[in-house]
């Protein structure tokens, strides 16, 4: 639709409100509009109608509640309507990001997540790594291995940053070694932006190459959590095929819970996962792994 298009960001922000109210609470009053934007009556009564009239149809007012009612026939045209956008402001309100009065949903219900707990991430660390990516530059920072169980200095060029779920890594060239790896930002110490010392960094292979993981239900125990799951996963002729890059594979299969790390005696992963999923293609995963 051409008039939403050209709707100016603040207003567009407004009418996505109203729609929110319609598709999660039923209605939308004046009230509403004012709290949430600090606006005035008049320009919230403007909004109302102008939404009105740029998606007819879609809300009718009932002067018994004094406020818009979404109509049986509603049809989002600037949101998409989908769960996702709920549970968003949801995880932005446990996570500390919005407050109360500030996500849309008005009527809140009782809601508890798990996080995973850690170390915050110090500031300068964040600001370093962004800005190293941004210019091109290497970074000198101590390091906490726990693989290798010791500390050290060292030399890196950042080229991403990357999230496995739970904490943030960033993505970097290795110079000391000769190659990408992913390094946690808690365990990074009195990070430096330098100059990037006289060597190539090569193309990084992994983060540009893709894998597609094809995940079965074929570990469930009986017919009818396969097909629950097969429902669940939305999977087509029993396969769920899961698009990623070589660099993230290993974050991927934790998540599908998958633990790459417990392997069979012929040294190939275990191919369980805490989910009932098995992965069909195991070999070209394995591979990639490797």
């Amino acid at each position: 639709m051409d008039t939403l298009k050209g709707l100016k960001t603040n207003i567009k922000r407004r009418f996505e409100f109203i729609e929110f109210c319609l598709n999660w609470g039923g209605r939308v009053g004046r009230p509403q509009l004012q709290n949430q934007f600090a606006i005035s009556p008049q320009q919230s009564t403007n909004d109302l109608t102008a939404y009105s009239d740029i998606c007819p149809g879609n809300m009718h007012y009932d002067p018994r509640e004094r406020a818009y009612v979404v109509s049986p026939n509603f049809k989002p045209q600037l949101t998409t309507g989908e769960a996702s956008e709920y549970f968003m402001h949801l995880e932005m309100l446990s996570k500390g990001y919005r407050t109360k009065d500030e996500v849309w949903i008005k009527d809140l219900p009782r809601v508890a997540t798990v996080s995973v707990s850690s170390r915050p991430i110090e500031k300068q660390n964040v600001q370093a790594v962004v800005r190293a990516i941004t210019t091109k530059s290497a970074l000198h920072c101590g390091y906490a291995s726990i693989s290798s169980g010791s500390d050290s200095v060292r030399t890196l060029a950042p080229t991403a940053l990357v999230s496995d779920g739970h904490r943030w890594h960033v993505r970097a060239y290795h110079f000391e070694k000769n190659q990408f790896s992913d390094f946690v930002l808690t365990r990074m110490t009195k990070p430096k932006v330098i100059s990037r010392p006289d060597q190539v960094v090569p193309v990084d292979d992994e983060w540009e190459e893709e894998i597609t993981v094809r995940l079965s239900a074929n570990g469930a125990h009986n017919e009818w959590r396969r097909a629950q799951l097969e429902h669940e996963y939305e999977m087509e002729e029993g396969t769920l095929a899961v698009q990623t890059t070589k660099a993230m594979l290993f974050y991927v299969l934790r998540q599908y819970g998958f633990n790459p790390y417990d392997r069979e005696e012929n040294g190939m992963m275990r191919n369980v996962s805490s989910f009932q999923l098995e992965v069909s293609n195991l070999n070209e995963v394995e591979e990639c792994l490797r």
